[in-house]
């Protein structure tokens, strides 16, 4: 399964891009997008070492497996392996400096070269919480597995500090020799296959990506098609027309893919005419009839479904 970009970054950019930029949130958007830009990079980075790494042909790669469990709380895993012989979930990090883990205090640490300190969320927690997740998961369906959990660092010049001994830390160029001695100490399969086609089953069945949602309130948000110069474009005889002299067709789906990501994936022609600060009915009626969503339901009550990909469509 290949890693696909995540709808934080989607969110965010959205947000960034419609979030006044005199306003304090539009700074700290900025930082988060950053970070988050950050953080794919480097699990891009783990993600090219698999080519590389030999295991059983009936082995299964997710990446960011998302699921809910019995609390309906999330848990988004950065990699998850799974092979008859055993599952091995990935917590990877794409920071720099030294890093260190303050046990009594659940505490990861990281100092810049700059001297500064900075705390992080800590992935040594985050990365068990997955592996419980997943043990229940296993127990439930009446089978045996190991599970085996790791964090990964990304960026080489990192200097790993202390850190817990229950789990391995490691950076990423370790990541093939980590598997192969996995697979050496599990060398015959735990489960048989209708056992583990069982377990495949089950978890991609739970699978359930989910659109990213801030937890800061949002403030209030431009609305309309953006231009590329930033200002809102007007709409005038079935186009978007900008100040700056630009007409395009590509604010239209940048706004809907916007809309999709910071609303709903469904709109109507209401929504569409609020948003986009279209009066005429007929007008917005004609431009979404364009776009050839699928819909569902008639007249005023007709609704359009924005497609995931709807920035690339044009």
């Amino acid at each position: 399964m290949k890693r696909k970009l995540p709808s934080k970054l989607f969110v965010l950019d959205a947000l960034k891009r419609r979030i006044d930029h005199n306003h304090d949130m539009h700074e700290l958007v900025t930082s988060l997008m950053r970070r988050a830009e950050i953080g794919y990079r480097g699990e891009l980075k783990v993600d090219r070492l698999w080519q590389e790494i030999t295991v059983p042909s009936n082995s299964y790669l997710f990446h960011n497996y998302e699921s809910q469990n019995d609390f309906g709380n999330s848990h988004q895993i950065d990699s998850l392996f799974i092979c008859p012989h055993f599952i091995l979930i990935l917590e990877i990090k794409n920071i720099s400096g030294l890093i260190w883990y303050e046990k009594e205090k659940y505490q990861f640490m990281r100092k810049k070269l700059t001297g500064e300190i900075e705390s992080f969320q800590s992935p040594f927690e985050q990365v068990q919480r997955h592996v419980d997740f997943m043990e229940r998961i296993v127990e439930r369906l009446g089978l045996e597995l190991p599970l085996h959990k790791a964090v990964v660092i990304a960026e080489t010049s990192t200097v790993i500090g202390n850190v817990p001994e229950e789990i391995p830390v490691f950076h990423s160029i370790g990541l093939p020799s980590e598997i192969k001695k996995l697979l050496l100490k599990y060398n015959s399969p735990a489960l048989s296959s209708p056992h583990y086609e069982m377990l495949v089953n089950q978890i991609q069945k739970i699978h359930k990506p989910s659109i990213y949602k801030p937890k800061f309130e949002i403030p209030p948000l431009r609305k309309g098609a953006i231009c590329e110069c930033g200002r809102v474009m007007e709409f005038h005889h079935g186009k978007f027309v900008c100040i700056c002299g630009l007409r395009s067709k590509e604010p239209l789906y940048q706004g809907l893919h916007d809309y999709r990501y910071l609303f709903d994936e469904w709109i109507t022609n209401q929504e569409f005419r609020k948003f986009f600060l279209i009066e005429s009915r007929d007008a917005a009626n004609k431009l979404l009839k364009r776009t050839e969503f699928y819909c569902e339901g008639n007249n005023k009550g007709r609704r359009y479904l924005i497609p995931e990909d709807v920035w690339r469509i044009n």
